[in-house]
């Protein structure tokens, strides 16, 4: 059946079903608009050719020419958008791999800036950055240093829950040699209890998900320095927090320790857990900066 005749069908199917969030769509238009330009034998910013897109399992297939140019596709609802996408073998990227898709064999990791404000670390407590530290070979006590300050600030009413490393009182703004390893980690290797099944090498910074020319490719070494100073850290209850804090099972009793040292009791919630996030910038209608990979506790 041909491309053009599919998007006929399924602009006329059911498609009331909205499911997907802003991020989970502009994935999907991402890989498409990728496909696109592998078979028109166009690159991006900091690719020159794309000649393959994939996964870490398989090739997408190719872009149908019936289909038009991937702007047509913008007017989808979340249901047609995941059977095309489903057509040409492409799927929403799993938990547990921070590559969200390969071109020309490289992993990159997806981050759109028209969503919520981008997470390099979400709603993570303690243990999690322990594992992270470890693996990045940093100490954890310059950040036990600096979420005390926090709490000092917070609890005497001079900040609120967010703090932006452009506060002049931000204790993490001087901190960015002892934390870029690590948030390097949480970016492309992995979360705060595994190493990703496949890391990512790239991030892809996306304004416009089927308009490359507002996409940026950013390696590891120069993403943490790009978006320092637009940095926001919080510390959050709930998500990220253990279900049973305080009353961890005693076989929990070095979790509940580590945690506990983050922790505050705060407008009757425990909360522990650190979220990281980047301020979206825009110049114009050009994107600038890095946004992560998210990274879930």
């Amino acid at each position: 059946m041909g491309g053009l005749r599919v998007l006929q069908i399924y602009a006329q199917v059911g498609g009331a079903g909205n499911t997907m969030n802003r991020g989970e769509r502009d994935e999907l238009l991402v890989k498409l608009t990728l496909v696109y330009l592998k078979h028109q034998g166009d690159g991006l910013h900091g690719v020159k050719c794309v000649t393959s897109v994939g996964d870490r399992s398989r090739v997408y297939r190719d872009w149908d020419p019936t289909f038009g140019n991937p702007r047509a596709l913008t007017g989808l609802s979340d249901s047609q958008l995941v059977s095309l996408a489903r057509a040409l073998d492409i799927k929403k990227t799993g938990a547990m791999e921070k590559a969200d898709v390969h071109i020309n064999g490289a992993g990159f990791s997806l981050k759109s800036t028209r969503n919520s404000p981008p997470a390099i670390v979400n709603h993570t407590a303690r243990p999690g950055w322990e594992f992270a530290c470890g693996h990045a070979r940093v100490s954890i006590a310059p950040l036990d240093s600096a979420i005390a300050s926090y709490w000092a600030l917070r609890s005497s009413g001079q900040i609120m829950e967010d703090i932006g490393n452009d506060d002049p009182i931000s204790p993490f703004a001087s901190l960015r040699s002892e934390l870029a390893p690590v948030l390097t980690y949480f970016m492309f290797v992995g979360t705060g209890t595994k190493l990703s099944v496949a890391p990512a090498s790239t991030v892809l910074e996306v304004g416009d998900a089927t308009d490359p020319t507002t996409w940026r490719a950013i390696d590891p070494a120069s993403v943490v320095g790009q978006v320092w100073g637009r940095l926001v850290f919080s510390l959050r209850s709930k998500k990220g927090m253990p279900l049973d804090y305080p009353r961890m099972k005693r076989l929990d009793a070095a979790a509940k320790l580590s945690v506990a040292k983050w922790t505050r009791f705060w407008k009757a919630q425990y909360r522990g857990a650190l979220h990281v996030r980047v301020r979206p910038c825009k110049m114009g209608n050009t994107y600038v900066g890095a946004r992560s990979a998210d990274a879930a506790s």
